[in-house]
């Protein structure tokens, strides 16, 4: 639960300010909040740039209960953008047409069931600039010349490849016997038998556990006479959720590979309901 300081109280992006009994509310940002929003000098087109200014002027027209807390959080916005690079001649006329069709709304006609039916063809291109840009617009021309005899209709969907995608993760991957929360199934080296289990902790933890407490799975080395290795064991599944979850994801598990070293029966009182 969260009380209110000073008068106001933030929730999602609004901040609630309570005068006297009397509530208003204007556009909210965190503390924490850096400011960073797609740079205007990005590889990325226009209309995405377009997209960004025009969604702070409604995202603050809906959190604001007066005009004046309106354009004090739309100056506030402003400052957001130039500290992005984007210039006054660049968002403020899409801020303008924006406040247009707030205060004045297109009035909405109603679509044939010829527009209905025809759904775009979806292009695809990886956005390389502006050259990008006139390919899509001498597209759209062709399409809507209208002496052709056939006119689809056809939209452009830019995508862009960011950075990650070009360089090597230089990350280390996690080592699998340092992983928690994972459901794993150990083969035996000497017959192929496995054995299906789940882990909250850490899986070299349980992997110590089978090889030396008394269990069906040390039971069965000491017959084959085998040892045990890390290369032995296998991580089926993972899930960060609740240790309920991680029991039914192993019984799915157990009901598919069919192991023989697992001896209990209670997985297969765990039904699993599905909801719509």
């Amino acid at each position: 639960m969260e009380r209110e300081r000073d008068n106001t109280l933030p929730f999602l992006d609004m901040q609630l300010i309570n005068s006297k009994g009397v509530l208003s509310s204007k556009w909210y940002r965190k503390p924490t909040d850096t400011g960073l929003i797609m740079n205007y000098h990005s590889l990325a087109p226009k209309r995405y740039k377009t997209s960004v200014v025009a969604g702070f002027v409604h995202r603050i027209y809906r959190a604001c209960s007066s005009w004046i807390l309106f354009h004090d959080s739309l100056e506030e916005a402003k400052k957001v953008l130039e500290s992005n690079q984007y210039p006054p001649s660049f968002y403020e006329p899409i801020i303008n047409k924006a406040l247009s069709k707030i205060v004045s709304p297109p009035e909405m006609t109603d679509t044939t069931e010829e527009e209905k039916d025809s759904e775009p063809f979806l292009i695809f291109l990886n956005y390389r600039g502006k050259c990008s840009e006139d390919y899509a617009r001498d597209l759209y021309a062709i399409c809507n010349d209208p002496h052709k005899i056939i006119t689809p209709n056809v939209r452009v969907v830019f995508t862009i490849s960011k950075l990650k995608s070009s360089l090597p993760q230089l990350k280390q991957p996690v080592n699998k016997m340092f992983r928690s929360g994972v459901v794993y199934q150990i083969k035996c080296p000497g017959c192929q038998a496995c054995y299906v289990g789940q882990s909250v902790r850490h899986l070299q933890t349980r992997f110590r556990e089978h090889i030396n407490l008394d269990g069906p799975l040390k039971l069965h080395l000491a017959k084959c006479a085998a040892r045990l290795t890390e290369d032995d064991i296998e991580i089926l599944g993972s899930s960060t959720r609740n240790e309920q979850h991680l029991l039914t994801l192993e019984a799915l598990f157990i009901r598919d590979t069919k192991p023989k070293l697992n001896t209990k029966e209670e997985y297969k009182s765990r039904a699993l309901i599905i909801r719509s």
